[in-house]
């Protein structure tokens, strides 16, 4: 009788997964496109950030031979590499597909077949944790939906694919309230999945983990079982993260902001649109203050699910019927709601996008904080608690007709409201539309150089990296530091840019390396210094490259778009405000935070100017700057050359007024300015902020005079 019940009861079951199943490969057939889905297409994943990012990283490791840690991929990057689990990858696929990777052809993607998945399991686990409370398969199956079409997880899906594995939030929430045997084995085995998909899952089990433990531990009494337990499930995500590659960059200097920043709004969950995104809204409009990790918009049918069992709850409140029964199966759903959602919102909180409170922590306490910045994300598991406690809560205090009425009308306005986003976030209609490698320039630098270079290293490479990555992916794995990495080591990244501009300023560049300038700026001194040695300059395919040795091959284009290239004149008595990336810098210049000027970044830094007239007069630069604050060295100093002579030496600490004067008597001509600085420090060092930079001096503003 018991083998007969059990198998009645898993019939549904087995047919709601082969549904789920079906709908599934539909759905990523739908946002994917039938032409997107197989194996080797792989033109929708570039031109895209993160997508972008996680393919081409996906093809430098699947190319690479073994290392240890497994995912280390140390060619992409160089000395910036790191990991697989750093690249927006899925390093359990990634790891898995390389053992069969001589089977397959250069092209290859694994990511359509991820999203499939994704939409499986989590209609799969969301109708698992349904059923378990209310025993009611068709409840269970329309419930699970509501799970499925939240525009938070498509849009991460379509924007950042590991950080769509939201059913590993599920199958926490299954192993806390449901699972009674073997459960520390299935704590285990989630922690092991997490790690190897995305670190902020691993973060999210522990904390329900570890409620949980902590309840058992109260009321069993049973708290060094308990405690230890979790100290063995810390112990054994450490070994998993070591496995992997985690520990590849430091987990301090690859913070990529500070705490607070990307947060959610108190009005998040209502906003269905991103700043410089399409809306997710058929209905509702846009509020402001929703930042790209603060996106948690429920959705109207999700909103009108909540309002329904808030309505309900106060009518039975008022007729005493709430009872503590009634929650016996959500006893931590307020736990995990208080947990998630403070840590969601920050010490900075905001609505519509005004801060009404700003909480200032400890300078450690921030620090380790940062390192999961993006705490927009902890919002999810507040969501899903909510939808279940919703569900269960209608089940419950209404009838079957009802129920199933109210969620079958909710989850069409659910799918109509947010099938505007779902249509504009798809990739079935996306074509290759970033550059190609049209130009036989490419295949020189294939066969020729070893390594592509930026002339500008910084975390998080924008418009070059989108625009370069097909090409790159077209050669023959030839080494490059220009990705885009989720944690990149910003002292390893500063070493990089000063090393660069050292040896600019030494003996050239290297011979193996082909140059992809960053901006006019760097173009401009590179030409300066190395226009009459051996270097050719080549624009091609909207880039300009610099190769060592190549001068004979350039062609007339390269000459006349060249020659265009030249030095900004500066206009006698003018003041000139600074910002980064102006047309008087050239190396060795970074961008402020509050828009004050541009920060002079490592031992040497660069002007370029040439003045506007003839004069014999002398030329007085003024310079208006203030020296970084917190560095006390009695050694920091910067030395002022002019083409190369010594001008001037300026003791930083001595200098409070921000206003420096150098001279030179001169005929029209191009003006090269060199700061060599000494005893140089970084915010970093001083446990300031993540800031990793070796800060000299903020220039506002500068002005050319004559003296009489």
């Amino acid at each position: 009788m018991e083998i007969k019940k059990l198998q009645k009861m898993k019939k549904p079951q087995i047919i709601n997964n082969l549904f789920f199943f079906i709908f599934s490969i539909f759905l990523t057939i739908y946002l994917v496109g039938p032409n997107n889905l197989w194996f080797s297409e792989t033109d929708w994943l570039y031109g895209s950030g993160d997508l972008t990012n996680a393919q081409l990283s996906w093809q430098y490791f699947q190319h690479d031979y073994w290392r240890f840690p497994l995912g280390k991929n140390p060619n992409y990057g160089l000395e910036i590499s790191n990991s697989i689990v750093f690249t927006d990858n899925i390093p359990l696929f990634a790891i898995l597909f390389k053992i069969f990777s001589p089977f397959f052809q250069k092209n290859f993607q694994y990511f359509s077949l991820w999203i499939f998945l994704s939409f499986f399991l989590q209609l799969s686990l969301s109708y698992l944790l349904i059923n378990k409370i209310t025993k009611d398969n068709l409840i269970s199956f329309v419930g699970s939906y509501f799970f499925l079409f939240s525009p938070f997880l498509l849009f991460r899906l379509t924007h950042h694919f590991s950080l769509g594995a939201h059913w590993l939030i599920l199958y926490a929430f299954y192993i806390s309230y449901f699972v009674e045997n073997k459960k520390n084995f299935h704590w285990y085995f989630l922690i092991f999945l997490s790690l190897s998909i995305h670190l902020y899952f691993t973060l999210m089990i522990l904390i329900i983990n570890a409620c949980f433990a902590l309840e058992n531990a109260y009321y069993n009494k049973k708290f060094k079982v308990e405690i230890l337990s979790l100290f063995y499930k810390f112990i054994f995500a450490l070994t998993i993260m070591y496995i992997i590659g985690y520990f590849e960059s430091s987990p301090i200097n690859a913070v990529s902001s500070g705490y607070g920043i990307f947060k959610i709004d108190l009005l998040s969950f209502f906003d269905p649109q991103l700043v410089g995104q399409k809306t997710w809204s058929m209905f509702l409009k846009d509020l402001p203050g929703t930042h790209l990790e603060g996106f948690t918009y429920l959705g109207l049918g999700n909103i009108m699910l909540l309002f329904l069992s808030f309505i309900i709850y106060l009518k039975n409140k008022v007729k005493k019927k709430i009872t503590p029964k009634n929650f016996e199966i959500l006893r931590l759903g307020n736990i995990f709601i208080f947990l998630f959602f403070v840590w969601s919102i920050t010490t900075n909180i905001s609505i519509l996008g005004n801060e009404i409170i700003s909480l200032d922590l400890p300078k450690y306490v921030f620090g380790v904080l940062s390192i999961f910045s993006s705490t927009g994300r902890f919002a999810w598991p507040v969501i899903y608690v909510l939808i279940f406690f919703s569900i269960f809560f209608i089940y419950k205090n209404t009838s079957k007709l009802f129920s199933v009425s109210i969620f079958a009308l909710f989850l069409i306005v659910q799918i109509f409201d947010i099938s505007t986003g779902f249509n504009n976030h798809s990739f079935k209609e996306k074509k290759l539309s970033q550059i190609q490698a049209k130009d036989p320039i490419w295949k020189v630098i294939e066969k020729d150089f070893e390594i592509i270079r930026t002339t500008y290293l910084f975390h998080n490479y924008g418009s070059m990296f989108s625009k370069l990555s097909k090409i790159i992916a077209e050669t023959k794995g030839i080494k490059t530091d220009i990705i885009l990495n989720a944690a990149m080591d910003r002292q390893k990244a500063a070493k990089v840019r000063y090393d660069l501009n050292n040896k600019l300023n030494q003996n050239g560049l290297e011979n193996n390396t082909a140059y992809l300038v960053d901006n006019l700026g760097h173009l401009k001194q590179l030409k300066f210094l190395l226009l009459k040695k051996d270097y050719g300059f080549f624009y091609r395919d909207d880039f300009w490259i610099i190769l060592p040795g190549k001068k004979s091959l350039m062609n007339e284009n390269d000459i006349i778009k060249l020659n265009k290239v030249n030095i900004d004149e500066i206009e006698i008595n003018k003041k000139y405000d600074l910002k980064f990336r102006d047309k008087f810098l050239g190396f060795g210049w970074s961008h402020d935070f509050k828009k004050r000027g541009v920060w002079s970044e490592g031992e040497n830094s660069f002007l370029l100017f040439k003045t506007s007239k003839e004069t014999k007069k002398i030329l007085e630069l003024e310079l208006f700057f203030s020296p970084y604050g917190k560095n006390k060295n009695s050694n920091y100093f910067v030395e002022i050359f002019v083409n190369n002579k010594l001008n001037n030496k300026i003791n930083l600490n001595e200098k409070k007024n921000a206003k420096v004067l150098f001279k030179d008597t001169t005929e029209k001509g191009e003006f090269l300015v060199h700061f060599k600085f000494n005893g140089l420090i970084s915010p970093y060092q001083v446990f300031e902020s993540p800031d990793a930079r070796k800060l000299g001096i903020l220039i506002n503003s500068i002005i050319l005079k004559e003296k009489s």
